[in-house]
Order: structure tokens, then sequence, then C-alpha cells
């Protein structure tokens, strides 16, 4: 009879801490989803460099294809309270399960976070339709040249663990070397993999350094029949050695920070630098005050701007000019490109609203790069203003 009790006692205690976990987890979601229909949607991420999801909206048509839902959990992922915590949290408990990927990013070896791009994660149709669109500029522009910077992950595979996945990268090129004629193409994943003991892409973030953009700028520059300017010719200046980039905001730990680098020209020419037509200009490019900010890789022209206008002093009146379409990735190529030519555009189709071919007509370009890192390429929705 005892016993008996003992059980019933037991058992009515397993039942009251059942109901208060799960009366907490349901009032920790109430509270949570109070949270975010109360509190202003935060639309831009300082910690990670980007625009963040808006909330979406429902239709019959994307509810039944389960578009809406999966539009909404992504929302709800990325609104949630305290997000850079519950990143940091889960990261580590990751890391002590033995885990080498969270959140999309692989922890390599010599502390590099190197991002996961797998077939599945691209929507192919879009590149296709990308690749399509650039080849067809090209095409009306022979004069015009393409640069694809390959991923980190592809470049500095050695320090990727075993059997990674990064597949989705070699299938675009696979795809773009059928469309776009050999001859517009600037090689450069051979060349990045020669220097893959150098220092050429940042542990904690996406981007390749500046002298990963040197050496791809080495080739560029031989393509055109231009001598690049040797490496010797450029006072190296360190600007910070604590920067975390994009990459360690999706998992919110690194084992070393990194350093950003400045390669100024010690025999070259000066320059001057209008920005978005004239909404401000600048001897320089860059912006030191960016170093202070959330985003300190914004040294660089202080961030992706629609526009800069560049030219070198004193002004050539016969000299060439260059259209550089970029990325962010070219944002520490540009220059050492204008040190080429009288005039550099700048251009990043993001940013901008005027078709390029109308651009060009206030804007005539003897020469054309368009510079974009694979994985951003594919992802880019602004290709169609090549049109």
């Amino acid at each position: 009879m005892a016993k008996t009790m003992d059980h019933n006692k037991n058992q009515k205690a397993g039942w009251i801490r059942y109901l208060c976990f799960v009366a907490l987890a349901v009032a920790l979601l109430a509270g949570c989803s109070l949270w975010i229909c109360l509190t202003p949607d935060q639309v831009y991420s300082g910690e990670e460099r980007r625009m963040l999801a808006e909330r979406p909206k429902a239709t019959a048509k994307s509810v039944m294809r389960g578009k809406f839902q999966k539009k909404y959990e992504i929302y709800l992922s990325e609104q949630f309270p305290g997000r850079a915590h519950m990143v940091t949290f889960q990261t580590k408990l990751l890391r002590l399960m033995g885990e080498r990927d969270a959140n999309g990013v692989y922890f390599g070896k010599d502390g590099y976070l190197l991002e996961r791009y797998r077939t599945q994660d691209f929507d192919w149709k879009h590149v296709r339709k990308n690749i399509r669109q650039t080849a067809a500029f090209l095409e009306a522009y022979p004069n015009a040249r393409v640069m694809f910077v390959p991923v980190k992950s592809s470049v500095l595979s050695k320090k990727l663990p075993l059997f990674a996945q990064t597949e989705g990268e070699s299938r675009f090129f696979e795809l773009a070397e059928k469309k776009i004629p050999k001859g517009q193409r600037i090689p450069v994943a051979d060349l990045l993999e020669s220097h893959s003991d150098e220092y050429i892409y940042y542990r904690t973030d996406h981007h390749w350094t500046t002298l990963g953009a040197y050496y791809a700028y080495e080739a560029w520059a031989e393509s055109m029949g231009f001598e690049p300017a040797a490496k010797d010719q450029f006072a190296v200046e360190t600007v910070s050695s604590t920067f975390l980039g994009t990459t360690y905001a999706k998992v919110r730990t690194a084992g070393k920070a990194d350093e950003i680098c400045l390669y100024q020209r010690k025999d070259g020419p000066a320059f001057a630098v209008d920005y978005n037509m004239g909404e401000f200009q600048s001897d320089s490019f860059y912006d030191r005050s960016k170093l202070e900010g959330d985003d300190p890789y914004s040294v660089f022209f202080g961030g992706n701007q629609a526009l800069a206008d560049i030219r070198a002093l004193p002004e050539q009146k016969n000299g060439k000019t260059l259209l550089l379409i970029k990325d962010s990735f070219g944002n520490c190529f540009a220059p050492f490109a204008a040190n080429h030519y009288a005039r550099t555009i700048v251009v990043d189709l993001r940013q901008i609203n005027i078709p390029i071919r109308k651009l060009m007509r206030v804007y005539p370009a003897d020469d054309i790069l368009i510079l974009y890192n694979s994985a951003q390429f594919m992802e880019d929705r602004e290709l169609s203003k090549l049109k």
C-alpha cells in the first residue's frame, strides 16, 4: 500500500514537472511572439552586415505551396529577440558535440571559417538567367571582360574538414564556361589556389584580402596588355587587426581576428573621387572613419557605393576610361585597376537604379570589367540591369 502511494506521488510529481516545462515553453514562445508583434522589425543587422528578412505576406497561393511558411520561418529566426546570443550558444553547443559546421559555416583549420555551398543551396533557374544576361552583355560589348572570383571554400579547400560539401560552385563554373567566350573570361581560380598558403582570404569573412585582390589584378592587367605594378611598388598599411567579418557573424565564434591592409602606390598618380554623381567628393579610395564602425571592411570606398567616378591627377585629356561593374569584391580591386586609366567608373548594380546601357551614354568606356564573387553572382537579383 505504501509503495503504491509513493508511486502515485512520484507519478504526480513527474506530471507536475512535465506541465511546468510545457507551461514554461509556451510562455517563452508566447513572449517571443508578442515581442516580435509589438516591436518594429529590425531592417538591418550591423553585426551581420546585411538586410534582414521582412514579414512575408500570406496569400492563398503562397500558403498552399508552402512558400509562406518557409519565408515566415526565416523571418522569425532573423527577428528573434536576443538572436546573437542564441547563435553564440548554439555554436558552442554544436562544437562541444563534435559538429564540424553550424549555420552553413564549416569550422576549418587554422581558425578559418568557411561557408558551405551545396548544389541545393542555389536557384539554378536564376543562376542560368544571370549567366545568359551576362553573356548577352559581353556579346554586345566585345571590349568587356568578366572575372568570377571563386569562394574561399574552394580556394582554401585544404582547410576544410573531411567530407565537406562545396560542390555548388563547380557546377556554376561549368555552366558559365559554356555560355561565356573564353577570350572574355579572366580565370583566377588556379592562380589563387597557387597562393593558397598565403593570406588571400579573411579567416572570419567571405571576402578576399587586399593581397588576394592584388594577385587577381596582376592576371587582369596581363590579359589587358598592361604591365602590372609590382608588389614592392605599394606601401602596405595594416589599419585594423581586430576585424570580425560576415562569416563570424553567422556563428559568433572565431579563433583569431583578421587584419585589414591598404595598398598605397608609392609613385603612382593622385586621384579625385566623385561619389554618386556629386553626392560627395574625396581624394582617397578609403574612408578610415569606417574602421571604428560595425563594418570595418567599408574602409574601401566607404562601402558599396552606387557609383564612384575616379579621375587620375593631373587630368589626362586623351586618356582611357575603365567601367568596373562589381560586387563588394571589387572594392579593394578598383584602386589597383585605376592606376592604368585616366578615368575609372565603378558601378554597383545593387545600389543604382539606372540600366547600365543608359549609364554608359553618360560614362562611355574604352574597357569594361565585370567582377563578381561566384556565389554572390549566382544569388544576385540586379543583373537584369545589364540589358
